[in-house]
Formats: C-alpha cells, structure tokens, sequence
C-alpha cells in the first residue's frame, strides 16, 4: 500500500516560489536586454553602412572613375580598401542600371546587382533596409553617386551580414546569462537561509500545524472554566476568553486592541511585564466578583513580549471549598459531639452506678432541652436552609474556638431569603472576621469572647447586625476599611468586606462600622424587593 504524501513543506514552498520569482526575473530580463540590444545594434550597424556609403558616393575618386571606360578598375581597390578598414562585409558601387562596378567576390563585377531594395536610392535618397544578396541577409547602407553637375550616375551600397552581428551579440548575451546564473545561485542560498529563519521563527513548525494549534487553543481558551487575558508589551489587550468577557459584562464594544489598565486598573500586568515576575493565586476584585488570579510573563529568547493573566471566581472555588470544608466540618463535629456523648455517657454511668438516678434525669432532660431549644428556634424563626446551614456551621466553629456565637430571640428570617447570596457572603465574611479579631486579644485581659447576631424583617428592609467583643476597628482606616485592601491582616488580605460592600450596593444597600475598643459592630440595610 502506498503512503499516502503529506503536504508540500513550509521550506520547500519558500525556496520553490523565491525560484520561480529568480528565473521569471532573470529570464525576462535576459529577454528584454537581448532584444533591446539586437535592435541597437541593427541600428547601430545600419547607420554605420549608410555613412560609409555616403563617404564613399562623395570621393572625388570614385566620381571621376564613373567617366572611365572601365570604371571598374579604378573603383574596386578603393572600395576593397574602405570596407577591409570599416568592417563592413561588402561596399557595392553600380551605376544607374545596377551593374556592378566592386564587390568582394571580383568574379561578381560587372553582374547586376542583387535584392529589391534600390527604388529609393534610385531616386536619389539614402536609405537603410535589410535584404538578401549574393553574400547572404544583410542590413544595407544605400547612397545615390553624384557628378560635378549634381546629376545621379550611380549607387553605393555597403552592407553588414546579419549572421556576423549575432556573433558578435551572442558572446554578450551568453555573459549576461552566465551573471544571470551566478546571481540564481545567490538567490538560491538567500531562499534557502531566508527560509530557515522563518522556520526557525515558528518554531520549525508548518503551516498546518500552526493552523491546528490556532484551532486548539482557541478551543482549549473557551473550554476552561477560568477568564484568560493576554496582553503585549505595551499592555494592549491581545487575546481574551469567553469566561472572561462574561466577567467584563459591563465592557461594551470591542476589547481586543484595548489598554488592559482601562478595563482593569488593578490587573498588575504591566507590573508583570516590567519585573518579569509570576504572581500566583492572589486575590483581585472584578466587577462585584472576588477572583483568584495568576499571572505570568510571557518570554521569547529570555525577553518579556507579553503577560498571561488567569482568574477564576472565587465563588465557585469556594463553592468546592464548602463542600470538602463541609466534610471535614462534618467529621470534626462528629468527632467533637461523640467526645462530649461520651463524656456524658460516662457521668450519666457513673451518676447510675451511684444510683443518682434524679441527677440522671436532670442531665438528660438539660442536654435535651439545649439541642430542642436550638432545633425549634431555627424552624421558628431562620427558615432559609441555607442560612441556617451557615449559622450552624459558624457556631460549632466558634464553640472549638471558646467563642460564644449567639443569634438575638427576636431575629427572624423568611423562608427564601432576598438576596441570598448577598446576606450567605455577608454572614461568613462578618462571622469570620470577627472570630479573627478576637483571637488577636490576650485571653487573660480579653472580656467573654461572643459574637452576636441579629437579623430583623421590615416591611421593606431587611436588617443584619453582627457585633462582637474585640479590640475594633484601627481608627487610622477609616473608610478604608471598605476599599480593596483596607486591612491590618497584612498584604493579600482585606477583599471580603470590600466585596460585601460591592455587593452591598450593587442592590442599593447600605453599610456602616460602629467600631470602639470594645468592640465592632457592623451594619446592613438591604431592600427586601429582588432587582
């Protein structure tokens, strides 16, 4: 079976089309100069006959021997003379009938000339011609005799023998082809280096290839879950995926071409491209959204051309982080309450061994009366699931922590919470800062360690408060404490209460800080109506 042949090269191509261009190139000239050359010289040559026939019809000489008897004697030698000194292959002298009175061949003296081309000298005009004679095809120089009396008694016809002219334009030519051929071959050596820089430029890749590659990544850019955004070195935007335009929904017209600092100021790509250093998984605020961003310089040759910036919502990392968190959470409170059933187990045992069967009950009835409480307060009064999924998991955190996380009696949430998402971010950036803060105090000067919280339903509003017992807020941020980076936690934190207040009033609510050294106290106001 025969291997069926793959596509004609990249290289093969350069140096076939660099050929084909050289010899078009080359032939054409060689064509034009030859021709323009062949015609000169035909020229040149018929000029050249016509002044030596004009030289030799005005010799006193040849003149007066046209009065001879024998006019033959006295021209021959002199025409033989002038035509060995010019070149010329014959000089011809008749009289008006055309009888021959020289001729390089004596034998053909006194015979009538021969060609077609005498009307016109005849009539006493010079004339320049090209025609065949006893020597072969010439081009022929005609000039009319005079006498004393400015009467016409002859011609004079001097000629260059057409195959004696190629002589002499053959060798020219044959040099201007063999400088022809030499600059192919330098042509040929400049195609085949040519070619192997552009190779070496695409990575020795062909075209095809190239193409597959294009089609790939372009594939690969919109299949992942992650925006991507390219950039040169002037921080132009040069490539961007389908994720990432999602996440610049509020960029309208074109973005290709576009300077990436006034799409996203804080994208640190031109830092990236300055330094020439990788930043991977810092955090970033697009829009409303927290992301997690990698960036990387591109390099050719150990030189930046570029950046590479990556970034995924935070939101569905931490939707995965939530669900192993989850697990774990699950396993550690398992682990946690079957220490405490057991610690339990253990004092109810030993209280029955005892035969304390009153303390017994009185224990029982405590520890169901705990659970019960907690049970029926969150069915009666946080009825949103996912809520109370978050304000659970955030109490069994703060119990491991010593921390006292209390939600007030008259809190109340709707079964489907307005703005979800909104209030699920509030309460767990909230409920963790504030177990961060706390954890800063000195357990031996710090008050009882609590966090309470307290969510009320209005008419038209909903109300969030979350307070705790820690040393509050600097007062040297001040509003800063909302804007990116606005932290005493140190560099790469300070995003989630900026993003709660993007988010905040994205759906026109508000948010305020009440902070003192005895604690923080922050505020929300979010309108109950969705949109």
């Amino acid at each position: 079976m025969k291997s069926k042949k793959g596509p004609i090269k990249l290289r093969t191509k350069i140096i076939g089309l660099i050929l084909l261009n050289l010899i078009f190139v080359l032939v054409l000239f060689v064509v034009t100069l030859s021709f323009i050359m062949v015609h000169r010289e035909y020229d040149e040559d018929g000029v050249n006959a016509l002044s030596v026939a004009k030289t030799v019809a005005g010799l006193p000489d040849v003149i007066q021997a046209f009065k001879k008897p024998d006019p033959a004697l006295a021209i021959q030698p002199i025409a033989e003379n002038i035509r060995k000194k010019t070149g010329a292959q014959f000089i011809v002298v008749s009289n008006m009938n055309l009888i021959r009175y020289s001729h390089p061949d004596p034998s053909k003296i006194g015979k009538h000339m021969v060609g077609d081309d005498d009307k016109q000298v005849l009539r006493g005009k010079g004339s320049i011609s090209q025609a065949t004679g006893t020597l072969g095809l010439s081009i022929r120089g005609k000039y009319p005799v005079y006498d004393n009396q400015h009467h016409q008694i002859g011609i004079v016809s001097v000629g260059f023998l057409i195959q004696d002219i190629w002589k002499k334009l053959t060798s020219l030519i044959l040099e201007i082809i063999g400088i022809g051929a030499i600059a192919l071959i330098v042509g040929l050596i400049g195609a085949f280096w040519l070619s192997g820089h552009i190779k070496n430029q695409i990575f020795n890749l062909e075209p095809h290839e190239i193409a597959f590659l294009t089609q790939q990544q372009a594939a690969i850019l919109e299949s992942i879950r992650e925006g991507i955004i390219a950039v040169d070195t002037n921080g132009k935007i040069t490539t961007f995926n389908r994720e990432a335009k999602n996440m610049l929904a509020e960029e309208t017209g074109p973005i290709i071409g576009k300077a990436v600092t006034s799409i996203l100021p804080g994208s640190r790509l031109t830092e990236v491209i300055n330094e020439g250093t990788s930043h991977f998984d810092q955090p970033m605020i697009i829009g409303n959204s927290l992301v997690v961003v990698n960036r990387i310089p591109v390099k050719l040759n150990g030189a930046v051309i570029g950046a590479v910036a990556s970034f995924r919502d935070k939101l569905h990392l931490d939707q995965l982080d939530r669900r192993l968190a989850d697990i774990g959470q699950y396993v550690d409170t398992l682990r946690s309450q079957r220490h405490e059933f057991m610690n339990k187990l253990h004092l109810i045992s030993g209280l029955i061994q005892m035969k304390e069967f009153k303390l017994v009950k009185e224990l029982i009835e405590d520890v169901h009366s705990e659970q019960q409480n907690m049970l029926d307060f969150f069915l009666a009064r946080v009825r949103d699931p996912a809520i109370v999924g978050v304000l659970i998991g955030k109490m069994h955190r703060a119990k491991e922590l010593g921390i006292q996380l209390t939600i007030t009696d008259d809190s109340k949430v709707p079964e489907v919470c307005p703005h979800r998402e909104t209030v699920l971010t509030l309460l767990g950036n909230a409920i963790e800062n504030a177990m961060e803060a706390i954890k800063t105090i000195e357990k031996e000067t710090a008050p009882a360690a609590s966090i309470t919280i307290h969510i009320k339903e209005e008419a038209e509003r909903l109300f969030i408060e979350v307070s705790d017992t820690g040393p509050g807020i600097d007062p040297e941020l001040g509003d800063q404490i909302f804007e990116d980076g606005g932290t005493t936690k140190g560099d790469g934190r300070g995003l989630g209460l900026a993003l709660v207040t993007r988010l905040v009033s994205r759906i026109d609510g508000r948010i305020f800080m009440i902070s003192s050294p005895e604690g923080a106290t922050l505020q929300v106001s979010l309108p109950r109506v969705e949109g």
